[in-house]
């Protein structure tokens, strides 16, 4: 039964991942509606297609790796640095506007036409007019709110996601579960069993700021004052870290701490909460991960701390299947994991396209294609490759 609950999760955890990059897909889709861009494909995974729909030119597919999906805009630059659907003779971006009359008579599609129709063409050539731009024809700034639109939603997500998690999980209230003695029968601080904290130097214990957060900092022999309820009652206690001394099964052990045996209670339900914590918690998720990516930058934690997908299901089915509240802390993470991983300027992703676009903007003309989808290739295959590294060594380690 158990592993059957336990495969429910891994099963589970492959569709919030799907659901993650469906919806940073849909964030470039979106935007690339708003902005009269021309879409081709909006595809649910990779390979082989299980289910296609064609509406109003464009094409809806479902496919058989669910880890995955894109949205293919009409005109995007192929490996080898030609354009989709892009003809030798095609006016430019510069002829455009020039042949704005006679592309508004154009079909949804494209007809062909004689030149002596265009300005600028040579008299036996014949060219397609379209009354779209491809892809690459799009203003730059329209190009990078496509691009940024799919982390955006992901980091919208995220915030809704944190909004259920407070509501419906809320924050872990520390509560006095035992106190520790000291040799002569004394205790190190003034607690007693029951009395819940609230806050320490008057900072409230809520989502933003948990107990071991407002702890962790301080030194031992520090003093500070911890707020209690006890017996319904708000009290204040001066309180100092020491070396606390227990007896656990004839041996004694020692460690920083307060004196006491915490054990924690959930606060939720609070919708003014949830609705008051939502962005800075997403926020703060955010910059942990920002941190993560620093630590490793700087070499302060190693490469194998990291997961690849295969990691984040099974990470994700162990928490899932110790408590099923654990997924609602899951989602706000792994959106907000995936709007800032995409933000960065790593070639293949979203940061490195906007960096290339912004450049193109400022130079008034674009890199070279064929240099920029080799830079873009190169990293694809190196986040692939280690990925899968990162996969493995996490499978090895486990067994």
């Amino acid at each position: 039964m158990e592993i059957f609950k336990y495969i429910l999760y891994i099963v589970l955890g492959i569709v919030i991942l799907l659901l993650m990059v469906v919806i940073h897909e849909f964030g470039h889709y979106i935007a690339g509606k708003i902005l009269k861009f021309k879409i081709d494909e909006f595809s649910v995974g990779f390979g082989p297609k299980l289910l296609q729909k064609k509406k109003n030119g464009e094409v809806f597919t479902l496919r058989l790796v669910p880890l995955g999906g894109y949205c293919a805009f009409t005109g995007e630059d192929n490996a080898d640095g030609t354009t989709i659907g892009k003809k030798s003779d095609t006016p430019s971006e510069n002829n455009v506007d020039n042949t704005a009359e006679i592309q508004a008579t154009a079909d949804e599609n494209s007809e062909t036409v004689q030149s002596s129709d265009l300005p600028n063409a040579s008299a036996d050539s014949v060219v397609t007019k379209r009354n779209y731009l491809l892809f690459d024809e799009q203003k730059p700034w329209k190009r990078i709110i496509v691009f940024i639109a799919g982390p955006l939603l992901n980091f919208l997500s995220a915030i809704i996601f944190s909004f259920f998690y407070i509501l419906i999980v809320g924050y872990a209230s520390p509560t006095v579960n035992d106190v520790f003695t000291t040799s002569d029968g004394g205790v190190y601080n003034p607690f007693v069993k029951g009395d819940r904290i609230v806050a320490v130097d008057d900072r409230e214990i809520n989502i933003m700021n948990s107990f071991s957060d407002l702890t962790s900092e301080i030194q031992l022999g520090e003093t500070v004052v911890m707020t209690v309820i006890r017996d319904g009652n708000e009290i204040k206690l001066n309180v100092t870290k020491k070396e606390i001394k227990v007896v656990e099964n004839g041996e004694e052990r020692s460690f920083s701490g307060f004196g006491f045996q915490t054990r924690y209670e959930y606060v939720s339900g609070q919708i003014g909460a949830s609705f008051l914590y939502a962005v800075p918690i997403t926020i703060k998720f955010s910059w942990m991960i920002l941190g993560t990516f620093g630590q490793l930058l700087t070499g302060k934690i190693k490469l194998t701390a990291l997961t690849g997908p295969i990691g984040t299901v099974s990470a994700f089915a162990d928490i899932a299947s110790q408590n099923w509240l654990n997924i609602l802390i899951w989602l706000p993470l792994i959106a907000s994991n995936l709007a800032i991983f995409n933000i960065l300027p790593i070639p293949a992703l979203d940061g490195s396209k906007v960096v290339f676009t912004a450049i193109e903007w400022i130079r008034g003309k674009p890199v070279n294609k064929k240099v920029e989808n080799i830079i873009h290739f190169a990293g694809l295959v190196l986040l692939f490759g280690l990925v899968i590294v990162i996969d493995l060594i996490g499978l090895f380690s486990c067994g």
